[in-house]
């Protein structure tokens, strides 16, 4: 079994990957409330879930500040909790970058890209999970890969077996995907 830490593991996302993960038998370090990551409490782990937000700091300094600690950790795998709206709806097309995306979001959707952008630039074994609609439904103890669709639901149970299966059985690497319930 993997030894695990989970950034934000008192938040929604954090607290279902860090519950199903000790159930199937990891051995996991949660962090709660503290919005950051401390490379000093990921090292020594297989893998660091980062699930943190701090909407009271600069968004694009908070996620790159996070993204470049999770590099200096040296956990083994790092697996990122993203966001929908870093998902591309074409090649190459993120839902962000759509004409008719609101202003007032973009900076806090861009501060998640630059974040992305850091592990994308490093040499860690990294993966970003998104929902790729809304959170929200009836868990159905099953989930599929998606793209970018408002239509699409995900519970948090659901998402958690998406995070856990990827540690158990890492398929991907150095990409963002996109998860629904199924």
């Amino acid at each position: 079994m993997a030894k695990i830490v989970v950034f934000g593991a008192s938040g929604r996302a954090g607290l279902q990957i860090a519950d199903t993960a000790q159930a199937r038998g990891h051995e996991v370090t949660r962090v709660g409330r503290d919005p950051g990551v401390r490379p000093e409490v990921a090292a020594n782990h297989d893998v660091a879930v980062s699930s943190v937000v701090d909407l009271a700091r600069d968004p694009a300094e908070f996620y790159t500040e996070v993204s470049r600690a999770l590099v200096a950790s040296g956990a083994g795998r790092i697996i990122v909790v993203g966001i929908y709206t870093l998902l591309e709806t074409a090649p190459g097309v993120r839902v962000v970058d759509s004409p008719d995306f609101p202003a007032e979001f973009r900076p806090f959707c861009l501060g998640h890209a630059a974040g992305v952008e850091v592990l994308a630039a490093s040499t860690a074994d990294w993966l970003v999970m998104s929902p790729a609609g809304n959170f929200g439904g009836t868990p159905t103890g099953r989930y599929r890969l998606s793209e970018a669709n408002p239509s699409d639901t995900l519970t948090y149970e659901d998402f958690a077996l998406a995070v856990v299966d990827e540690i158990d059985h890492p398929t991907h690497r150095h990409t963002q995907l996109g998860i629904a319930s199924a």
